[in-house]
């Protein structure tokens, strides 16, 4: 009797819902599915860059988001939802999508399965990524699994690389016209073919990005013409001049390289004679020798003396005519990239692999400049946005890599700075490139492929806390990863970032919240306790020694140092060695004595970062437990005043 009055409550539950959907497609309520437009139910409003953004509908109703057909039918009787057969002008993405969602709703909600061909119309395209992160948040799904299921139904003809709305839609609609009235019979060495053409007549290399983007086939053997386009070396816009540009430069390297450099018949590479800076010129030819010796010894079109030679040659070359960049190691690498693809062209491959090196150092190059180290430019920045990803997708791995004090940060600063070069088979690097050379903000993509790479290795990661394991999983993660998979992973990170919705996805977990906030103000409180106590104790100190050794005249300035010493204990110990150094030359032994004091209080003060960095970890545990916003606004107000207080005190010293 229960049971039967249980299915009884089921069965009137499903048909007040089957009601309720029949309501909605009453004549005049349908709305036409839209392969481009967004969603009825959902709001669309610009966002601060032109960009559409979308939001799910505010009673986040299954019905609002999922349920709007003309092609429903709803049985008298009451039985299991059937599903429907897909629509015969559907494409292979299409029913790509089909499928993908036909798993989803058998998973979360098989009532919906009724309703797939009109979701499929609605969401198709470049909507599918708001499809999925709606769906995400509806069903409280991690970020890492609306991942997996929109990197198994990302459309290649959508430019979900673009995040400017208008560009990516006279993109699609230039590939439909190049793709003609045959579209998916059409090979990709075709459209390759179509978008140089026309890319020759009206200069715009967008088409051709957009097909490189997605990949060039190894047999079209194009991939060497279009890298050339589109790093700069062949521009579209002066096609018609290829020729004879590519001549002229080929002929520039040509006398680059026997002005500076002879090779004898044996490919053996000697420096000319330059005077006083032949020395230091054979040192700088020896420094890259050893390191192109070293360069992808499996491969034996690297172990010929020839291809020594010439990446040898091209490298010094490079080095030589850029003194603000010289010669780092990891371009060995890249010159080996670029000198593998050009060589299909085997008289000049040596030249336009030159040329491409030096258009692609151009934009790459602050990742080889130790002047540039941690000041969030180029390489630096790329690294962050990694390690910022990969806590909103993966918050779980991304604390777990953190506790055991392995932040990935080793390894993406060499995935980034060679794009990998050093570390994917060639035959994969290739196809990476592709997509790197391909992508339109430049480079930007190597952060999806990052963090989809890291990810791939989740389940590995998670198994141990022990450092050398963890840093051993990461370091074969690029040789041994299926990279067909990682870049369509990579493409669902990227059409999730790139395409701005409302609300944001991921969204931050509010436990992460509190624990971001509480971490950072223990750290600041400490060190800014420690800082000032610290201060307050040498400060006075310093500024006797000094006294007792500098003239009087001079006195207010060592007390400015002492008031920068409890400011900032790194500036002032440079800024008061900069300003001894200038005014005591025959003070050496203050000096010294005042660097000891300032080298004891910058050790103390990192001590102290890191004695905090570990007790915030156990105050993150704390936080996971009932009532955490609570405590950590009770700890974060002790920490605010002791910090006020302390500060006082720096101050005053």
């Amino acid at each position: 009797a229960v049971a039967a009055k249980a299915k009884g409550a089921e069965a009137s539950d499903m048909e007040a819902e089957y009601a309720m959907l029949s309501q909605q497609l009453q004549p005049g309520s349908a709305q036409p599915p839209a392969t481009l437009s967004a969603p009825a139910a959902q709001v669309v409003r610009p966002s601060q860059h032109g960009v559409p953004t979308f939001s799910l509908a505010e009673d986040g109703d299954d019905d609002a988001l999922e349920a709007e057909s003309e092609d429903m039918h709803f049985a008298s009787e009451l039985r299991q939802p059937q599903i429907p057969p897909p629509l015969e002008h559907f494409t292979a993405e299409d029913l790509g999508l089909r499928q993908a969602l036909q798993e989803f709703y058998l998973q979360y909600n098989p009532d919906n399965i009724v309703n797939l061909n009109t979701i499929v119309g609605k969401y198709a395209g470049r909507n599918v990524s708001h499809l999925w992160a709606s769906l995400a948040l509806k069903y409280d799904l991690p970020a890492r699994e609306a991942i997996e299921w929109l990197s198994r139904s990302t459309y290649g003809a959508a430019a979900y690389e673009y995040d400017n709305e208008d560009q990516a839609i006279l993109l699609e609609e230039a590939l439909k016209e190049l793709s003609g009235a045959d579209a998916g019979k059409v090979s990709r060495t075709e459209l390759l073919q179509r978008a140089i053409r026309r890319g020759a007549s009206d200069g715009s290399d967008g088409p051709l990005r957009m097909l490189a983007f997605r990949g060039i086939p190894d047999e079209s053997a194009l991939r060497p013409q279009i890298w050339k386009a589109l790093l700069g070396y062949l521009p579209m816009a002066r096609h018609s001049e290829w020729g004879a540009l590519q001549g002229e430069k080929r002929a520039l390297y040509a006398s680059y390289k026997q002005e500076m450099l002879s090779v004898s018949e044996d490919h053996q590479v000697e420096v000319q004679d330059a005077g006083a800076k032949t020395a230091e010129l054979k040192e700088l030819l020896q420094e890259i020798k050893n390191d192109v010796d070293r360069t992808r010894r499996e491969f034996e079109f690297f172990r010929r003396p020839a291809t020594r030679g010439a990446l040898l040659a091209l490298l010094f070359v490079y080095a030589r005519l850029n003194p603000g960049v010289r010669y780092v190691q990891g371009m060995n690498e890249i010159g080996a990239v670029l000198l593998w693809v050009m060589s299909v062209d085997h008289e000049c491959a040596e030249a336009d692999a030159f040329w491409c090196f030096s258009e692609l150092l151009v934009e790459i190059k602050e990742g080889f400049m130790q002047a540039l180290d941690h000041t969030g430019e180029g390489v630096h920045g790329l690294v962050a946005g990694v390690t910022n990803l990969l806590r909103m997708y993966d918050p779980e791995l991304a604390r777990h890599l953190q506790r055991c004090d392995l932040p990935p940060v080793v390894f993406l600063v060499r995935w980034c700075t060679v794009l990998f070069a050093q570390d994917a088979t060639l035959p994969d690097l290739v196809r990476l490139w592709d997509s790197f050379i391909g992508d339109p903000r430049r480079f930007q993509f190597v952060i999806h492929i990052c963090l989809a790479l890291i990810m791939s290795r989740r389940d590995d990661l998670l198994l141990t806390d022990k450092q050398f394991e963890l840093a051993e999983v990461l370091q074969a993660a690029p040789r041994e990863a299926d990279f067909e998979v990682v870049l369509r992973k990579a493409s669902a990170i990227c059409a999730f970032e790139r395409r701005a919705q409302t609300p944001p996805f991921p969204p931050k977990p509010k436990p992460q919240v509190v624990e971001d906030f509480s971490e950072w103000a223990e750290n600041a409180a400490r060190v800014a306790q420690e800082a000032a106590f610290k201060a307050s104790v040498t400060a006075d100190n310093i500024s006797r020694r000094l006294e007792e050794t500098i003239a009087p005249a001079v006195v207010e300035k060592v007390g400015q140092a002492g008031d920068i010493v409890a400011v900032a204990a790194s500036e002032a110990a440079q800024k008061a060695q900069d300003w001894l150094e200038e005014t005591a030359p025959a003070r050496k032994e203050a000096l010294d004595q005042a660097s000891r004091h300032l080298s004891s209080l910058w050790t103390s003060v990192r001590a102290t970062g890191a004695a905090a960095a570990s007790r915030g970890e156990r105050l993150a545990e704390e936080y996971k437990e009932s009532g955490a916003a609570e405590a950590a606004a009770a700890r974060l107000s002790g920490f605010s005043g002791t910090a006020s207080s302390f500060w006082a005190r720096t101050t005053a010293a």
